[in-house]
């Protein structure tokens, strides 16, 4: 069960990167959580500012029937979303995996699998949140924290439980329903399928109109082409 097991480090390197690392050492469901990680990273190795007042977890699953690592990114993207609205906060998901508030990000999830030939054995999903962290100068057009939100501290211990909460129920109830979690998953987007965005491509500026929208790319229409995009940057 997720949460059964939980290991706290007051710091470490990345939570992910221990389960990674580690993954035979603990059971299915184990949570990792720290108060501070020195090298937190996100989708495509970004870096991912981790300090003291932050909500850094990662879990890991050993799933016994082969789902792909991008279902737990719909599950506790979805997860988070639904324990922030419990506080009257209400958020969108930048497709695909990153969470954001007026227009500054306040939390990202990634899913990372271990993989014996195309099969995973075993798959961890990291989860940051700007909770009480002081958001730096340089990055407050970017970012955002609860605590700058609210005007009041959380309790980290607290909002880590109800996210374990919600992700143990959307697991039960989608695990073989995955469609279902990728329509609510996509109710939660910013990007809808029909929207125009910003691309860069060969050094020059596109619009490109969004065909369709999965969980692990989007299909863009550029130049009357239709092409596969894996990332997406703010414009």
């Amino acid at each position: 069960m997720i949460g059964e097991k939980i290991v706290s480090f007051e710091t470490i390197n990345s939570t992910n990167r221990f389960l990674m690392e580690n993954h035979t050492n603990y059971p299915d469901g184990t949570v990792v959580v720290a108060l501070k990680q020195t090298s937190g990273y996100g989708r495509n190795k970004r870096i991912w500012y981790s300090p003291k007042g932050g909500l850094w977890f990662s879990v890991l699953f050993k799933p016994r029937k082969q789902i792909e690592p991008s279902f737990y990114t719909r599950l506790f993207s979805v997860s988070v979303v639904r324990t922030l609205e419990k506080f009257k906060i209400h958020v969108n998901i930048k497709w695909p995996n990153d969470i954001y508030l007026y227009g500054r990000k306040l939390a990202g999830v990634l899913s990372e699998g271990i993989f014996e030939g195309k099969k995973p054995v075993a798959i961890v999903v990291g989860v940051g949140i700007n909770v009480n962290n002081d958001i730096p100068e340089e990055l407050k057009t970017q970012a955002i924290s609860l605590k700058e939100i609210m005007n009041k501290e959380f309790s980290l211990m607290k909002l880590l439980e109800m996210i374990l909460k919600n992700a143990r129920i959307l697991l039960r109830k989608y695990t073989k329903k995955k469609e279902a979690l990728t329509r609510i998953w996509k109710r939660y987007l910013i990007q809808k399928e029909g929207d125009i965005l910003h691309l860069r491509e060969g050094g020059q500026e596109k619009l490109g109109r969004i065909v369709k929208i999965t969980s692990d790319y989007l299909l863009i229409e550029i130049d009357g082409e239709i092409k596969k995009i894996y990332s997406i940057f703010p414009h």
